[in-house]
């Protein structure tokens, strides 16, 4: 018998260590969460307040910050108008963390997406793990964690909806843990308790989830006639007391009839017949595919429904039926509306990772084709993303000698061109790779991991790149001049100044107050901001100028 060469000594030693590091952190859970914490922190924290607000941000932080200005908890303001689109729940945990921090930064800001995810993903294990066990539980919470949305973009914005899909997703399975026990009071006060809570987040879409849920739980189950007891209407009636409570607080300071008729129109205006046929149809047509690639790469386990009886296993078991039910009766909602986002989906991608991380496992202790295949392009991936993490250093020796083009160049000015920081990166990424090829009973777990390290290897080189080449960076630094030189003097926005919310966030953040719009004459011991287009006819002296867009220039004025 011929003795193994060093490498193959090697090889065998780290698979080994790999195995029995794997075997004891599976019986130990909370080691596994410490671990798992201790390297989703970093690459979830890394960088996080670099980038400037941006999509829907500053309307958030803008809401969130007139009110810690005004202290008017439930008179919210958007440059000083009333803003009736959204709840303020979300915001009074932002005016919170200003208060409590004393910083009204952009880390700030997306603290509590952060925290979300942790709770969101500490959740689903811990919710699952009764029906799946432990290790699968575990796995479908890193899954949701890192699909390609929420790890590359979503967990670095400050918006709603990673805590709304949460609660969300707990309504979905308090309905189902609570009705196998036949605990129905319970049940309908809880989850119409949590729809209460996500109306004050989002609005109407709670309301349409929590029914949707109910349906799909009662009539799989043959228990119909529950929707008609007097403990549905308990439940119901625990909602309404709670929205009563916080509509009659509003109404005394707000009208509350516009309100209502806002969060309709935010609700109704996403669907295909508030939008173009031929958008509407390509969206349809297209939206599948859109799914799958928001969400990868755990969104190609679902070819794993394709494999003959597939179907048939998942009907089998209650539990994985009603998340599959459930995730098919809830799917048409955005199906069929065109202006849907894909973080709109937050509370669906468990649902279905439910299904097909069980299915994967099953079928691959069956020894189906369709898995290797499967793990074989994963494998790909992996392989390709790997190989990147050369590339920062190699671009920029190309670019010494003149072989990259000038918007390239531009990019690559913000990136570490580190050769041991792309080598440390590289190699603990090859590790992952060589571990996910190896140890097949543990691949989807190496998968998750595999893609946090990606996400730390992003902060280190995309972050940085995007410093130099986002438009919103210069925009930012503008707004901050602005607000810095008019700081403690009468600031007012000249009428109809179309200046963007994250532009008006940066001035009032600078100054420490509202921007508003000015309503009466213009008088000269006040700073005026306007658009140029504005200013024809006006003798004023300009003291600062901004520009936010290639056609859009502000001046800073005073009227003489």
């Amino acid at each position: 018998m011929r003795a193994a060469t060093p490498e193959q000594l090697t090889k065998l030693v780290v698979e080994s260590l790999a195995r029995r590091v794997i075997t004891a952190l599976s019986q130990r859970p909370w080691w596994v969460a410490a671990f798992t914490l201790a390297l989703a922190l970093p690459a979830l924290l890394l960088h996080l307040g670099w980038q400037p607000l941006l999509v829907d941000e500053p309307i958030r932080a803008l809401v969130a910050l007139e009110m810690h200005y005004s202290g008017h908890f439930f008179s919210p303001t958007l440059q000083g108008f009333p803003y009736y689109n959204k709840p303020p729940l979300f915001n009074w945990l932002l005016v919170a963390l200003f208060r409590l921090t004393g910083r009204q930064d952009e880390f700030i800001l997306r603290l509590p997406t952060i925290a979300a995810l942790l709770l969101y993903t500490s959740a689903i294990w811990r919710v699952l793990r009764p029906q799946l066990g432990s290790r699968l539980a575990f796995t479908v919470a890193l899954a949701f964690a890192t699909t390609g949305r929420v790890l590359f973009y979503d967990s670095f914005l400050g918006l709603i909806d990673l805590w709304h899909a949460a609660l969300t997703w707990l309504g979905f399975m308090a309905v189902w843990y609570l009705g196998q026990r036949g605990q129905w009071t319970r049940l309908f006060v809880l989850t119409y308790a949590l729809t209460a809570v996500g109306f004050l987040l989002k609005g109407l879409p709670s309301m349409v989830f929590q029914g949707i849920a109910l349906l799909v739980y009662c009539l799989d189950t043959r228990q119909w006639r529950r929707l008609f007891s007097w403990q549905h209407v308990l439940g119901v009636g625990v909602m309404l007391a709670i929205l009563g409570a916080y509509f009659l607080l509003y109404s005394r300071h707000n009208s509350l009839e516009v309100a209502l008729e806002t969060l309709w129109s935010q609700s109704s205006q996403r669907t295909v017949a508030a939008q173009p046929l031929a958008d509407s149809i390509q969206y349809v047509l297209l939206f599948p595919f859109d799914f799958i690639k928001h969400f990868l790469p755990w969104t190609l386990l679902v070819a794993c429904l394709l494999v003959p009886g597939a179907r048939r296993w998942v009907l089998g078991q209650p539990f994985l039926r009603y998340n599959a039910l459930l995730f098919l009766a809830i799917l048409p909602v955005y199906w069929l509306s065109p202006a849907t986002i894909p973080r709109y989906l937050f509370m669906l991608v468990p649902l279905g990772l439910t299904v097909v991380i069980p299915l994967y496992v099953q079928q691959r202790a069956a020894g189906r084709t369709l898995v290797g295949w499967l793990d074989a392009a994963l494998l790909a991936l992996l392989l390709i993303s790997t190989a990147a993490l050369l590339g920062p250093p190699v671009l920029r020796a190309a670019e010494g000698v003149g072989l990259v083009s000038a918007a390239q160049t531009a990019f690559l000015r913000g990136v570490p061109a580190s050769w041991p920081l792309s080598l440390a990166l590289f190699a603990v990424l090859a590790l992952g790779t060589y571990l996910f090829w190896k140890l097949a009973d543990y691949r989807l777990l190496v998968l998750g991991y595999y893609l946090l390290v990606l996400r730390l290897a992003f902060d280190v080189f995309i972050f940085p790149a995007r410093m130099q080449t986002s438009p919103e960076v210069p925009y930012r630094t503008a707004a901050e001049r602005i607000g810095r030189e008019t700081k403690g003097k009468p600031l007012l926005l000249l009428p109809g100044t179309p200046l963007d919310n994250v532009e008006a966030f940066y001035i009032a953040r600078g100054r420490g107050q509202t921007l508003r719009t000015a309503t009466h004459a213009l008088h000269p011991d006040t700073l005026y901001l306007g658009d140029e287009y504005w200013l024809s006819g006006l003798r004023y002296r300009t003291l600062d100028t901004m520009q936010v867009d290639r056609n859009i220039h502000f001046r800073l004025i005073q009227v003489l």
